[in-house]
């Protein structure tokens, strides 16, 4: 199965930073090189994770596909980064599609190879599980900030970017798309929207806002 290639992209690794010589050449025996052409896509997002990968050369996009038909590029990837191993780890559908920017050398480990190294190294196991356990960490940080952070000056400032001054009547609004294009929940955008409705700063109906006081918006987006 394996093929040629550099141990050091596995060593730059999370995974295998700490693993010694003899480790990586076990592990390097069941890897496989590909090559992805620029524009090419590895995976899509909500498929099943069979395999891991290593970005050995090459950069990526990873973008997030929503139901309104956008999607939002949310990371740009380089060498040595670790790919699809969250999925694969959790036994969860891809969270996003990765696309290669240009022509991409990778390596890959297949799921039940990946497994199969965590039963036999216990350590690398150790090293999964942490990293796991430190992007929920972060994640739940990421969440605390958002919910005290100024969620209505975010609110105003895409509501008055969505405007312009010959047209203050914005139509079919996505509660959803604006929950999050500010990293709220719709339920916490739509509760502060109602309340500048009966402040009189917009009219709100439906999915349709109509800004009657730009002046105290743009108060709300300071």
């Amino acid at each position: 199965m394996a093929t040629t290639f550099n141990l050091s992209v596995l060593r730059n690794s999370f995974l295998f930073k700490e693993a010694d010589e003899t480790v990586l050449q076990a592990v390097g025996k069941q890897c496989e090189t590909l090559i992805l052409g620029a524009g090419e896509t590895l995976f899509d997002q909500d498929t099943r994770p069979n395999d891991m990968y290593f970005l050995a050369d090459g950069q990526i996009h990873i973008v997030r596909h929503y139901p309104e038909g956008y999607d939002v590029t949310i990371a740009t990837e380089v060498p040595f980064y670790v790919i699809g191993e969250l999925s694969l780890l959790a036994n969860q559908p891809r969270t996003g599609s990765v696309v290669a920017v240009s022509d991409c050398d990778l390596i890959r480990l297949s799921h039940q190879a990946v497994f199969e190294i965590c039963e036999t190294y216990p350590n690398i196991a150790r090293r999964a599980l942490s990293h796991l356990g430190n992007r929920l960490y972060r994640f739940n940080l990421w969440v605390r900030e958002s919910a005290v952070s100024n969620v209505g000056a975010r609110i105003a400032s895409i509501l008055l970017l969505m405007s312009d001054s010959q047209n203050r009547r914005l139509d079919n609004v996505s509660m959803t798309r604006l929950a999050r294009a500010t990293a709220m929940d719709a339920d916490v955008v739509e509760r502060l929207l109602r309340q500048w409705h009966d402040y009189g700063a917009i009219r709100l109906d439906k999915q349709q806002i109509t800004i009657l006081n730009i002046e105290t918006l743009q108060t709300f987006a300071g």
